[in-house]
């Protein structure tokens, strides 16, 4: 009995040393990573260089940058950033093809972290270019600093959030879905933080989280895909600019233009995330800034 009691020590030992080739174990099993609904992914932007600055996304290609734009520290390893200020251009530009995995969204979440650099400034998050009316002088696709701010009790300062998401009706008007955000969702300033935004096609529903809360929610009139506020022309996806100011649509007013700060890690999920996944989520990607 001793014998075998022995023999069997032995062979756990030797499995051990197998699954620790080399004095280490598999990374596998304890790098951080990100798993909540990752096949629900359809478009993501790691933005960590040229070479890697979107993995995930059928008809999303990177085309080029502009002005001050640059892949500098972001919150987990490279992201996009633009210390010039608001007035300057920088931004990144994405070749959207025809049949692009945005446009293919009925139901979205989007997720990204953001850090401002200029007190109650104005800018682009991002933008998708591309008219649903010829007179049109919005971008289809938009989610942007507001030029509207507060100062909390606290004295800590905040930025507004705000954006338009356009759509184009079956009978061919104009429908506008605001996520107009003046009740108390802001952002810190200065801070990276986590902004997630949720739409659902069948009731219409939509809200928006900052650091895994959310923070505003209403429920939009016309129920249609997301992808319809992509409008066939569209080819063009910015990063840190408005698609209006940046390709001279007429009428474009220069108040909202480029974003001054950094971006990092944007997500599309073909789905609503719960607010529990989208802060497991945010759990995930803090894990993996800190190692």
């Amino acid at each position: 009995m001793k014998k075998f009691l022995m023999i069997a020590a032995f062979a756990a030992l030797a499995l051990v040393a197998c699954n620790k080739e080399g004095g280490k174990e598999d990374p596998k099993d304890t790098t951080p990573e990100v798993k909540t609904c990752v096949e629900n992914l359809v478009a993501y932007f790691p933005l960590e260089s040229e070479a890697n600055a979107v993995k995930v996304g059928e008809g999303i290609s990177y085309a080029s940058k502009a002005g001050a734009a640059a892949f500098a520290a972001g919150e987990i390893g490279n992201g996009y950033t633009n210390t010039s200020g608001k007035n300057e251009e920088a931004y990144l530009k994405f070749n959207l093809a025809s049949g692009n995995a945005l446009s293919k969204l009925e139901d979205v979440t989007i997720t990204l972290w953001a850090k401002n650099i200029e007190d109650f400034q104005k800018g682009g998050l991002f933008s998708v270019n591309g008219k649903l009316f010829p007179t049109q002088d919005w971008p289809s696709f938009v989610v942007m600093f507001d030029n509207k701010g507060t100062v909390e009790e606290t004295g800590a300062k905040t930025q507004q959030i705000n954006g338009r998401i356009m759509f184009k009706l079956a009978d061919g008007n104009e429908s506008n879905m605001w996520l107009d955000t003046w009740d108390p969702a802001f952002a810190v300033y200065a801070k990276w933080f986590q902004l997630a935004f949720t739409y659902e096609a069948a009731t219409g529903a939509w809200a928006l989280y900052v650091d895994g809360v959310k923070v505003k929610e209403a429920e939009y009139g016309d129920k249609m895909p997301f992808g319809k506020c992509i409008p066939a022309d569209a080819n063009a996806f910015y990063l840190g600019g408005w698609a209006s100011w940046i390709e001279s649509y007429a009428g474009a007013a220069d108040w909202m233009s480029f974003f001054a700060g950094s971006i990092d890690e944007v997500r599309f999920f073909n789905k609503v995330l719960s607010e529990t996944e989208i802060q497991t989520l945010r759990k995930e990607e803090i894990a993996i800034a800190l190692m």
